[in-house]
């Protein structure tokens, strides 16, 4: 029995690849062709709906959506629920692991050196290529993100002196003579460190090695932004690359390179100090395990590690694919995947950025100008276009967030600012104001949500003194408290 037995024909068929996908009505949400089945994904299917961002395997579809619990969930798909660990026994796999972070040493000064001119080659290369652009930008992967990452494609399979690079001699035991250092046709992905190229990896576009590691390489890994709040963690580069694409003003992103690769000494400290670590390793096919006969998923499996490690990790594995890449060429909203697997105080952060068809849809976000008080204009809408132009002075921790029907309202953080812009006649608004909207609109439908901003809106237009207490009362005239 999978989910479509579970269904009983509710949804449409939307592709036969990689044993097919459904849609139909989101038995949660009630969104109409939000809720995506993959009836051959996992021992008997997973789901996920792009309007409410729930999903998972059989199992949770039959807790969430029936009610039920975990083992007459089990035997309603016919399967036998695990064990459970005695009340005062840890399972093992849980416990924490002593866990010394090795150091990561630079690549030889050569090494460098002629990495370089090949990511620089390889780089020009790609730029130059239209039908490689376009398979990058058919996984999500614009030319922004080319650039940013310095990634190249090298036309034809290479082979250079290992000397040449800084690398020992090596013997062919089968002829005798000095082994060449390869540089195969394919898709480069660099990693650097202070400036410097550190690591090189190459997707092959085709063969049993899909991914080759130049040797010299040092181990670093792909992280692509230090002083994020919080980490996705993935083993991919490219997947590292889509998401910071799509939600990088959110998380930053470390692709570990395969599911048994651990942090370095120097990403260590940072994913110790993160708020949250997404933990995203591949769920690849589950595959026997020789000494227990069990069936074990080795993303699962490598994923206890990290929960071991880390009292902020989760393990938040993908829908629709085995990796973010597959998830985003089968139409999962990764954005709306990342912030599902963040904790409620990310979400305002994203409120204010984040696309969305709705009356908060930002346009762009800058600094927000402070005016002075006897330099704005009487009529309204002309502060508003005063705040555009004036460059005197910014108001602490305050942006400009432009609404989709063009109107503009102040986020800002500190008292004084929401007293001064309020007074102006801006539309200003709290970051705690921001947090109780986030909270009264929880569970809102589209319609209603908009209907809710539009009100707060129209009210804070009016009474220039309106404040958002709470979210059950959501506007209140009073002063900033």
């Amino acid at each position: 029995m999978n989910l479509l037995d579970l269904l009983h024909g509710q949804l449409k068929r939307v592709s036969a690849s990689k044993g097919g996908e459904y849609h139909g009505p989101c038995p949660l949400c009630g969104g109409n062709d939000r809720f995506h089945v993959w009836p051959e994904q996992g021992e008997h299917g997973s789901w996920w709906c792009r309007g409410c961002a729930k999903g998972g395997d059989a199992i949770q579809y039959l807790r969430d959506v029936e009610g039920m619990g975990y083992k007459a969930a089990c035997a309603r798909l016919g399967v036998e629920p695990m064990a459970a660990p005695a009340a005062n026994q840890i399972p093992a796999q849980r416990q924490a692991q002593t866990f010394t972070p090795t150091q990561v040493a630079a690549p030889e000064d050569i090494w460098s050196t002629k990495a370089e001119a090949f990511v620089q080659y390889c780089h020009d290369q790609l730029l130059n290529n239209p039908d490689q652009l376009a398979w990058l930008a058919a996984r999500g992967i614009d030319a922004v993100q080319v650039v940013k990452f310095r990634l190249g494609f090298n036309p034809a399979n290479a082979w250079r002196e290992r000397t040449a690079w800084g690398l020992p001699v090596e013997i062919k035991p089968e002829t005798g003579k000095p082994k060449k250092l390869w540089l195969p046709l394919g898709l480069v992905i660099p990693v650097l460190a202070d400036g410097l190229v550190v690591h090189l990896r190459i997707r092959r576009p085709e063969g049993d090695l899909r991914y080759f590691v130049v040797p010299g390489s040092n181990r670093a890994p792909l992280v692509t932004r230090r002083d994020a709040e919080a980490f996705v963690v993935v083993e991919s580069g490219l997947d590292a690359i889509l998401i910071d694409g799509l939600a990088g003003d959110l998380v930053g992103v470390v692709a570990m390179g395969n599911d048994s690769a651990k942090p370095s000494a120097d990403l260590y400290p940072l994913l110790t100090q993160a708020a949250h670590l997404s933990i995203c390793l591949d769920s690849d096919e589950p595959r026997k395990n020789k000494s227990t006969g069990r069936l074990e998923s080795p993303g699962a499996k490598a994923s206890l590690w990290w929960l071991s490690q880390f009292r902020q990790a989760e393990r938040i594995p993908v829908i629709g694919g085995k990796d973010p890449g597959e998830a985003f060429k089968a139409g999962v909203d990764l954005r709306a995947w990342v912030l599902a697997g963040l904790p409620p105080r990310f979400h305002v952060k994203a409120e204010t950025k984040k696309e969305h068809h709705d009356p908060l849809q930002p346009g762009r976000d800058h600094n927000c100008p402070e005016m002075a008080p006897g330099n704005a204009p009487d009529n309204p809408e002309e502060r508003q276009g005063a705040a555009k132009e004036t460059g005197t002075g910014k108001a602490s921790g305050c942006h400009i967030v432009t609404l989709t029907d063009g109107r503009e309202i102040h986020v800002v953080s500190d008292e004084q600012s929401w007293k001064e812009l309020a007074g102006q006649g801006f539309l200003v608004f709290s970051e705690n104001e921001m947090k109780r909207l986030q909270v009264a609109m929880a569970g809102c439908s589209e319609d209603a949500r908009q209907g809710m901003i539009n009100a707060v809106l129209d009210v804070k237009a009016v009474f220039s003194g309106a404040y958002i207490r709470r979210g059950g009362e959501p506007v209140t005239v009073g002063v900033f408290a």
